[in-house]
């Protein structure tokens, strides 16, 4: 086998994630028969077929799902390399703490860490996983850098949207949770529940909603941990309303089941947030917060992470001091 093009793997992960040769490339911005021609280079220069037909589009054959679960990380990391290569940040040599909460640390933690080190190869990288009210004290002791976290009314922090998820009933594999069916909220009074601890985020979204509608919802357990909570659900000590992300790897081994919500649906966003008193140099806490936008946009356009980003905007305030 010939050394293959790094820009046809580029191509061919693009196609990957739109599903599409068309969409690929208006993404791309090169024309649809350029296109296809580079992918069948890359089929001869690796004597399989990458791609199906379908109604839709295209899909993923078998050996291309391998081609892609084996390349998609290290070009990543390949591009990130030489985008910053020639940057001052490549050489900056400093730690750097992000927080994540637990429900997105499982789908985003380690993409993140590896675009991360691979545009900041000095960098030392620490994170820290939890709720958003721990990772915002953590921010304002000085202790973390950057987080993740749902959205919170403090001055103290500057916060940009990222993106927002519907929660899901979250039961055990002999529930009878089906995808198909949807629960109406006002079933989850009926259930026992398994909810965090923390009385931001999801607690709070479910609490004011029960509130309006004139309804109590008392957990039967309460833990902040989500493995916690997944070995309690597991064992069939309740259910729990969690993303759809926090479970990927139970609901693809059927380890656990899910349902929709309904009347109403609800959804966790998250944002990027740093603070006012960041001691980060401007110009790398930017790349940083550009990065974790990139990933989670890879993630969502891929279909790893169902949930939809919030538009792009420049900052237009800063923080209060």
């Amino acid at each position: 086998m010939r050394d293959v093009d790094t820009h046809r793997l580029r191509y061919f992960l693009r196609v990957a994630e739109e599903g599409s040769i068309n969409r690929a490339a208006a993404a791309l911005g090169i024309a649809q028969p350029a296109l296809s021609r580079q992918i069948r280079l890359l089929e001869e220069d690796l004597g399989i077929t990458l791609f199906q037909r379908t109604a839709r589009g295209v899909q993923l054959t078998e050996e291309g799902e391998r081609l892609r679960a084996t390349t998609a990380a290290p070009l990543r990391q390949l591009e990130l390399a030489m985008r910053y290569a020639g940057s001052p940040l490549a050489r900056i040599e400093r730690g750097l703490h992000i927080g994540l909460p637990s429900t997105a640390a499982g789908i985003l933690a380690a993409p993140l860490l590896e675009g991360l080190s691979a545009a900041f190869p000095k960098v030392e990288l620490q994170v820290s996983v939890g709720s958003t009210d721990v990772l915002v004290q953590g921010m304002l002791r000085g202790a973390i850098d950057i987080s993740v976290i749902g959205p919170v009314q403090d001055g103290r922090l500057f916060y940009r949207d990222l993106l927002s998820e519907e929660l899901v009933v979250v039961g055990g594999r002999t529930s009878a949770l089906h995808p198909g069916r949807a629960i109406d909220f006002a079933e989850l009074a009926n259930l026992p529940l398994i909810l965090p601890v923390s009385l931001t985020g999801i607690r709070h979204s479910l609490e004011n909603t029960a509130l309006r509608l004139k309804l109590r919802i008392i957990p039967r357990f309460a833990t902040d941990s989500l493995e916690v909570a997944k070995d309690l659900i597991r064992a069939g000590h309740g259910h729990s309303v969690l993303p759809r992300s926090a479970c990927v790897a139970e609901f693809e081994t059927e380890r656990l089941r899910h349902a929709p919500l309904r009347d109403p649906s609800l959804t966790q966003q998250l944002g990027i947030a740093v603070t006012s008193h960041l001691e980060l140099p401007r110009g790398f806490a930017t790349r940083v917060g550009q990065i974790i936008r990139e990933e989670a946009e890879r993630l969502v356009r891929s279909g790893v992470w169902t949930a939809q980003l919030a538009p792009r905007r420049e900052p237009t305030e800063e923080p209060q001091q």
